[in-house]
């Protein structure tokens, strides 16, 4: 929560009627969601298409957004908060199973499942990727896309802890340095 609310420092959230609390990426083409019933990853659709993604071969498509959704975890909607850093901090309780370390890049994130993730450095005075979102890049290889010519994301291989082993996986990220 201390290290989330830093980044708010930095990039306040926007409040929306609908959507609860949105951290926007610099370039707008990503956005982090937290509302008191859930969570999103919201991504522009458009530099996937130009690098060969058939939308029709996705179900996670919002106009031109792709969409990764957490679980519900407030079903009776009753933790409403009147601050983005409140209602992160109510929301950080629920999603303790969903929030996770990344040793290799000083991060903390949260999974929206299947490798999908939003995540924040633990430190931005030390860090040089404040913020950053990560996807799994297979099911849109799948879909069409070459992994390396999404305009704005890079493809590259990310170390992570598997089942208590270091390996390299995959992943497409959008890294961006709020200093």
């Amino acid at each position: 929560v201390r290290a989330f609310n830093e980044i708010l420092e930095i990039r306040p959230a926007e409040a929306g009627a609908e959507t609860g609390w949105q951290l926007t990426a610099p370039d707008g083409q990503a956005y982090f969601v937290w509302r008191n019933d859930s969570t999103s990853l919201w991504v522009d659709s458009r530099p996937f298409v130009a690098a060969g993604l058939d939308l029709s071969k996705l179900e996670n498509v919002n106009g031109d957004w792709l969409v990764f959704l957490s679980s519900g975890f407030d079903m009776l909607n009753e933790n409403v908060e009147s601050t983005a850093q409140k209602q992160f901090e109510t929301d950080a309780k629920a999603l303790r199973d969903s929030i996770s370390y990344h040793t290799a890049l000083d991060h903390y994130g949260i999974s929206f499942g299947d490798g999908n993730m939003f995540e924040w450095a633990k430190d931005v005075s030390t860090n040089d990727k404040d913020i950053v979102f990560v996807l799994n890049p297979e099911s849109l290889i799948n879909a069409g896309v070459d992994p390396n010519a999404v305009e704005g994301w890079v493809f590259a291989k990310v170390p992570v802890e598997i089942d208590g082993k270091q390996v390299e996986v995959d992943k497409l990220l959008k890294p961006f340095d709020l200093k």
